[in-house]
């Protein structure tokens, strides 16, 4: 059967509503008006018409049940008018929708026809009225309803379709009076030009929006709510916390004092807090002045701000955590700025929670990668090594980048640099057992081509597509003979004692898991005293137009650099560079000769993390080894290092610690190795008496800085090793 009803004339009905609205807001001085038509399944009212001033419109209930306890369903169920937020009685057994965050007043009216409910009308004050609208209000607006009642009647006698559509109409209505220069909005926006404020208000929502969308981690969000929160309400200060374990753990700041800081940041969420009260009661709290503050909570942290506001961030039902935002001066809070400010709450929330669950799954990936690989590097004497790892930034910490180092039997290494394909779990997994397995047949004696061939065979079985690439180099420091053998990856280079920087020329291979029969050639390559060798994977040079080798042997040119500074030279021009796409491995090993003799000696100790004498027993062996060395004049200065370097290693790193001191012809150097990748940064002692009282770290590393001639910090693989070099001037 043909629908004959027309369709043109839900256009007509749509402004006869909206017109009701908007004579209903300019006579009674109400907000927002809302039109509702009820849907085909009789138990849902669904929003036709939204009128008034933004923000408001914004924050209005879309669609609601028959049977919610609202003012708005509550006049469709009983026919009759039914309001909620007014002083009276007649309204106690209505609730505020939740979804609209801030005080108001709401009258609804019930639309009906012939027929039967069509729908009802919702109009809202903010703030709420202080007492119930006149008689003669209520008589004019049940008028007005019964006579759009009338006029939707003979609509749908004609066939016009009185079910609401997919979305709703918005009617912006702006004040058509000035605002008083000095309202507590005036710097949102132009007083004179009705709708500046309000457009500037969600101009700030959309940019936050935009800006939110495009954060990747906590640190991004917390710049982002200091631009485009804390800046356009003129506060001074604004602090995100988030409730983990029913404690509230500072996720970022700006402009609070360090005291409060500390006093807030772990702290039991309990009611005597605002902000805990805030999010436990997910009602936002506002205090013009530090007055009303304490007079509703008597033990708030002295944090030197005038007035404060605690914003509840909620997700899903779930409570997040808690925004707070702080005035140097005694403030006032429009209604706008009030409904403003939770709806940007309701951005921050899944955007924090997006953040933080992505670090949460960067760390894991991370740490999951250093168990992977080694904890430190095997030395021998005669050759100086150091490594890096940098994962893809654009990944979350996973990749397949190796690198390692093996003893041999005959006191030769093995030196070790491989890639397997991609960023995942898998990658991960298939690195570990590769990395695990080249191990294994190198510790038994086997020559770099039979490793290979072995480790091919090995991941050509096992239950992935996955391949990979390796370059494995097993050196002799007594010969300087570098048995070499690639599998499909870059050729080492080597720079000369001259500087002269080249390019080994071996066979390139297959990849491994590609060929299960597939041989390796190995190549014999003699290096010269203070050669330098550089292993790496394709992640620092794979994005680079020009001859990747070239590119490459430009970072070896500084010779006279030490070789961590030297690591940290060549990863930095990765990454400045627009390079640093891929993961990252690097191998750096120097040989110093054929010669171990006089001024080659290495002794290491290690401690364990719980050992209460590790501090003493640290600066014994490092004075028993100077001993031996007849270096009896450098030991007061090297026990102090070692005791500073050890205490702050097992304080702050909470891990085992490992101690090596390394003899060199003209200096001797001291690294201390641990699990935590964090770099030390030392704490100068400050001019104010508050700073000291609180400076509770890096105050050790002024006294490693003075005593020695060069420090620095060195990653590795699953921490970072902090390294002093002392020359000796005899």
């Amino acid at each position: 059967m043909t629908d004959h009803r027309d369709v043109y004339g839900t256009l007509h009905r749509d402004t006869a509503l909206a017109a009701t609205l908007q004579e209903v807001i300019e006579e009674l001085g109400a907000n927002t008006g809302l039109a509702y038509l009820l849907s085909d399944d009789g138990r849902t009212l669904r929003s036709v018409i939204i009128g008034g001033a933004q923000p408001a419109i914004f924050t209005m209930p879309e669609r609601l049940d028959i049977d919610d306890p609202y003012a708005t369903a509550a006049a469709l169920r009983t026919g009759d008018m039914a309001m909620a937020g007014f002083p009276t009685p007649a309204c106690l057994d209505l609730r505020l929708a939740s979804r609209i965050p801030f005080p108001y007043s709401v009258v609804s009216l019930p639309l009906g026809i012939a027929s039967g409910p069509l729908g009802v009308l919702t109009f809202l004050w903010v703030p709420p009225r202080t007492r119930f609208l006149h008689a003669q209000d209520v008589a004019w607006l049940k008028d007005k309803t019964q006579a759009l009642g009338r006029t939707l009647q003979a609509m749908a006698d004609r066939a016009v379709d009185m079910r609401p559509g997919t979305k709703p109409v918005l009617l912006p209505l702006y004040r058509r009076k000035s605002r008083p220069v000095g309202s507590a909005n005036t710097g949102w926006g132009l007083p004179d030009f009705p709708g500046s404020t309000e457009v500037s208000f969600m101009y700030q929502v959309h940019q936050l929006a935009a800006e939110l969308n495009e954060a990747t981690s906590v640190a991004d969000v917390m710049a982002v709510t200091r631009a485009r929160i804390m800046t356009p309400f003129g506060a001074g200060a604004f602090l995100v916390s988030t409730l983990r374990d029913g404690r509230l753990w500072v996720a970022g700041h700006s402009g609070y004092p360090t005291v409060a800081l500390r006093l807030l940041h772990g702290a039991a969420a309990g009611p005597q807090r605002p902000d805990a009260d805030a999010l436990l009661t997910r009602t936002p709290l506002f205090f013009e002045d530090r007055h009303a503050l304490v007079q509703s909570y008597p033990s708030a942290v002295e944090d030197g701000l005038e007035a404060s506001v605690h914003l509840p961030i909620v997700l899903s039902n779930r409570q997040v955590g808690v925004c707070t935002l702080g005035f140097r001066r005694p403030q006032s809070f429009s209604s706008e700025e009030r409904a403003v400010a939770m709806m940007m709450m309701d951005l921050l929330g899944p955007a924090l929670e997006r953040a933080s669950l992505g670090e949460s799954a960067r760390s894991l990936a991370e740490s999951l990668q250093k168990k992977l690989l080694p904890r430190d590097l095997v030395e021998v004497p005669g050759m100086v090594t150091t490594a890096r790892y940098v994962p893809a930034p654009s990944t979350a910490g996973l990749g397949g980048d190796w690198y390692d180092m093996v003893p041999l039997p005959g006191g030769r290494i093995a030196l070790v640099v491989g890639d397997v394909e991609g960023h995942s779990i898998d990658s991960c997994v298939v690195m570990g057992q590769l990395r695990s397995a080249v191990r294994a047949y190198a510790s038994e004696g086997h020559s770099p081509g039979i490793v290979m061939t072995r480790a091919n065979r090995l991941l050509c079985e096992l239950d992935t597509d996955l391949m990979a690439t390796c370059c494995l180099i097993s050196f002799d420091a007594t010969t300087g003979v570098a048995e070499t053998a690639l599998a499909g990856h870059p050729p080492p280079l080597v720079r000369a004692a001259d500087g002269t920087v080249t390019t080994l020329q071996l066979p390139a291979n297959v990849p491994l898991g590609v060929e299960a029969g597939a041989l390796y050639t190995v190549t014999d390559i003699a290096l010269a005293r203070d050669a330098l060798l550089m292993l790496y994977t394709d992640g620092l040079t794979e994005s680079r137009q020009l001859d990747t080798a070239l590119w490459a042997r430009t970072l070896l040119a500084p010779p006279s650099v030490s070789l961590e500074k030297l690591a940290d030279h060549v990863i930095e021009q990765a990454c400045t560079q627009g390079v640093h796409r891929d993961d990252v491995a690097l191998l750096l090993a120097r040989y110093e000769g054929p010669q171990a003799g006089p001024n080659r000696r290495i002794t290491r100790k290690s401690f364990h993390r719980h050992d209460l004498h590790a501090v003493k027993a640290a600066r014994q062996f490092v004075s028993d080894s100077l001993h031996q060395w007849g270096l009896d004049e450098m030991i007061d200065s090297f026990q102090l290092v070692t005791s500073e370097m050890v205490t702050n290693a097992l304080i702050h790193a909470d891990s085992d610690v490992d101690l090596r001191l390394r003899e060199y012809p003209d200096h001797l150097r001291l690294e201390v190795r641990d699990a935590d990748p964090t770099p030390p940064v030392p704490a100068p002692i400050t001019l104010t008496e508050e700073s000291n009282e609180y400076a509770e770290h890096g105050r050790g590393l002024v006294i490693v800085d003075a005593l020695c001639s060069e420090w620095g910090n060195s990653p590795s693989g699953r921490g970072k090793t902090v390294w002093v070099d002392v020359y000796n001037n005899t």
